[in-house]
């Protein structure tokens, strides 16, 4: 059975490096929505290593808008 838990955290996405979880966390919660990002220490003491990349994580709730303000931010 699925958990449909409105406050449950799941995994927004994931980075190559923390610099970029950073940014998007900033994002997200300037825009309003609060989040955590997970394997901090780990990607910066293993940078590379598969696996350990850093991920953020929202609460589902906030899911489809946390997307929705990562599409509307211009692309490098």
């Amino acid at each position: 059975m699925a958990n449909n838990d409105p406050d449950e955290l799941v995994e927004f996405d994931s980075y190559t490096n923390i610099a970029d979880a950073y940014i998007a966390k900033g994002i997200l919660e300037t825009n309003g929505v609060p989040c955590v990002i997970n394997g901090q220490l780990m990607s910066t003491l293993y940078f590379g290593v598969p696996g350990i990349d850093p991920r953020l994580y929202v609460r589902r709730k906030d899911l489809e808008l946390a997307r929705r303000i990562m599409e509307s931010q211009p692309s490098d």
